[in-house]
């Protein structure tokens, strides 16, 4: 009797315990459910709208550098030390939100580089472009306006020639009849036009005449550019020999423009 009345006590205390262990597990679950789980979910939330309110906030201050850029090219005699220190202010604030931004990046170099051409800072003191180029192809390796404007900035504010087409020649690879590419070939050559050798010079005819075939724009890009280096009448002997590559209309605009 003692015995079997040991054993049925025992099994009542194995029961109850599996009892108490069911009951634990729906509270184990609830605790995740309804703390763990919404804290975890708060801390994500909390991250992301600080992380899109950063991206917002650099995409402010990049309008707003942008705005200067856009004016400076239609209006450079707006350009002075106020106007310059606003759109530097404003772009070196949406680099540090945004730091890994391609866009932002070219945006501060090519700002440095104005005041650079007003005469707000030497070439010394944007130096720091160098790094601004290579960051920016790193993060877009396939982007050709990135290494066209790295271009501007080697062969035209340091006169670094050789390796300003190195440049040129990859933004030809991503981006051959690119509007900037072209450009930035044209200018870079006539800027340094009697040291170039024949190469050079051929790629530069290359880039004029695609922007004469381009648009309206890019022809009108190309005549001054011309004007500006007194090239035209080494141009118009070149798009004479390219004629036929040309619409009867387009050749009278050459002749009257190029070779008059």
């Amino acid at each position: 009797m003692p015995a079997k009345t040991a054993s049925s006590s025992a099994q009542s205390r194995s029961e109850a315990a599996a009892t108490q262990q069911a009951k634990n597990k729906p509270a184990k679950s609830q605790l995740w459910l309804y703390k763990v789980l919404p804290a975890l979910l708060l801390a994500a939330c909390c991250w992301l709208a600080l992380a899109i309110t950063d991206k917002g906030l650099a995409s402010a201050y990049y309008f707003k550098a942008n705005y200067y850029l856009e004016l400076w090219q239609r209006k450079p005699e707006t350009l002075d030390l106020n106007s310059w220190q606003q759109a530097a202010d404003a772009i070196e604030t949406a680099v540090k939100l945004h730091p890994h931004h391609p866009h932002y990046l070219i945006t501060l170099a090519k700002i440095n580089e104005w005041a650079w051409y007003k005469g707000l800072k030497t070439a010394d003191q944007i130096a720091v472009n160098d790094e601004l180029y290579k960051l920016a192809i790193e993060l877009r390796p396939n982007w050709p306006n990135a290494y066209a404007d790295y271009a501007y900035y080697l062969g035209i504010v340091n006169f670094r020639v050789s390796e300003a087409f190195t440049q040129l020649d990859k933004g030809r690879i991503y981006g051959p009849y690119s509007p900037e590419v072209l450009l930035r070939v044209l200018l870079i050559s006539a800027k340094h036009w009697q040291i170039l050798n024949g190469d050079q010079k051929k790629q530069s005819f290359i880039a004029l005449e695609e922007m004469i075939k381009n648009s309206y724009p890019t022809y009108k890009q190309a005549m001054t550019i011309g004007q500006d280096f007194k090239l035209l009448r080494t141009f118009c002997i070149y798009l004479r020999l390219k004629k036929e590559q040309f619409t009867t209309k387009t050749n009278t605009y050459i002749n009257r423009d190029y070779c008059s």
